[in-house]
């Protein structure tokens, strides 16, 4: 591939400190740095460098990864909506496709469990025994075994998180020893090391939501009726937590809450059986603080028929993004206090699961040095025709 590059003839742009040009490429959208990928050597070197990583990935715009399982097929299908907020009041949403043996593991029956600085935790395997940690915008992935004696356990989960000073990428495991009504144990991967190790007992996670990765840690809830502790897990310490639950603990629930991060503070969404219409989102201040919980917002959707409702994404202007009943993403404006315009919907597909996703150029070269060998499944990213990316009108200002 290099030898098909050539170094560009001197200008302006070549005198340039590897700095300034990192700063200048990274703000660039991620197709269109692949692309510059194939100017010369020095804008290959730059983009492949360690350096330019986290430049990049701090200015990511969010996205909504889909994965979808389409009717009678047997491969998983990723699709990427990225949101790309524009000056003023509109966005656009910017549409990518991963699909097996081109950015994913050619793996089948793969799980998407969540994502860390632009890499994805997938467990495959017919026992659910191997994880794959994934780049797919980089086309990498790394494979971690899993003790198969131990895949036929209960409550498996497995989570991908990174420490939040040591850089260092990790996959926790939860599940239980023998069955469910004992303590659940908990074991750690730490990439590059090549081996499992216990980290005592811990908390069982039934489900990850949307985004719920902050300050080092994820975080999910336990509730029946009432809300009873948000759980986390620390990929610095290691350690298990209880974080406060908002005031909301009354016995009221309906059993549908989301934990959320909304402008870098936890939040957690609920509803009530007397007030089914009514979604509240209460977001945490400061972080383990319990009296910084407060009700920010308030939102009564015009889709009653939909059982679950969960806030993605909050954008200016008083508008969040909502994911209803995992297939289908709308936009609400709270402050016209009404949901308009369909920005995401699956058609003809089965099993999906959406998270949160943001594609960086985090390379597992840099990160799993030590593992036996970083895979790649193709050189460059899958192109979506243009038909199928939607353009930058957003349709909550299309009139009153």
């Amino acid at each position: 591939m290099d030898d098909m590059k050539e170094e560009v003839p001197n200008t302006i742009v070549t005198k340039l400190s590897a700095d300034v040009m990192i700063d200048i490429l990274s703000r660039f959208p991620v197709k269109t740095i692949l692309s510059f990928r194939c100017v010369c050597k020095t804008w290959l070197r730059i983009i492949s460098d360690k350096d330019f990583a986290n430049p990049h990935l701090s200015r990511s715009p969010p996205g909504i990864l889909i994965k979808a399982l389409p009717e009678g097929g047997i491969s998983s299908i990723f699709h990427l909506f990225q949101i790309h907020e524009e000056t003023g009041k509109t966005f656009k949403v910017e549409r990518m496709e991963f699909v097996p043996e081109t950015n994913l593991p050619a793996t089948a029956n793969i799980e998407l469990m969540n994502s860390c600085n632009g890499l994805l935790c997938l467990s495959g395997g017919e026992f659910r025994n191997v994880i794959h940690v994934c780049n797919p915008i980089l086309c990498e992935h790394i494979e971690i075994q899993v003790d198969d004696h131990k895949t036929c356990l209960y409550g498996n989960y497995f989570a991908l998180g990174c420490s939040a000073t040591g850089n260092q990428y990790k996959v926790l495991w939860t599940f239980y020893q023998n069955d469910r009504h004992r303590c659940p144990k908990a074991e750690i991967y730490t990439i590059k090391t090549g081996h499992w190790r216990s980290v005592g007992n811990g908390f069982s996670i039934g489900r990850l939501d949307f985004n719920t990765s902050l300050h080092g840690c994820i975080h999910w809830a336990r509730y029946e009726t009432s809300l009873e502790c948000i759980c986390s897990f620390d990929f610095e310490s290691e350690q298990f937590k209880r974080l406060p639950a908002p005031p909301i603990c009354d016995g009221n629930l309906d059993g549908f809450i989301r934990l959320g991060v909304l402008k870098d503070c936890l939040s957690v969404t609920v509803r009530k059986w007397d007030a089914p219409y009514e979604i509240h989102v209460w977001v945490m201040n400061e972080y383990g603080v319990q009296e910084s919980w407060s009700k920010q917002i308030l939102f009564k959707p015009d889709y009653h028929h939909f059982i679950s409702y969960e806030p993605l994404i909050l954008l200016r202007r008083g508008k969040i993004l909502i994911l209803l009943d995992g297939e289908l993403v709308v936009c609400y404006n709270i402050e016209k206090i009404r949901s308009w315009g369909r920005i995401i919907k699956s058609e003809n597909m089965e099993d999906t699961h959406a998270i949160a996703y943001n594609p960086s150029f985090v390379s597992l070269h840099h990160i799993a040095a030590g593992e036996e060998q970083v895979l790649r499944t193709n050189t460059g990213l899958t192109e979506i025709p243009m038909s199928l990316t939607r353009g930058s009108e957003d349709p909550t200002e299309k009139g009153d």
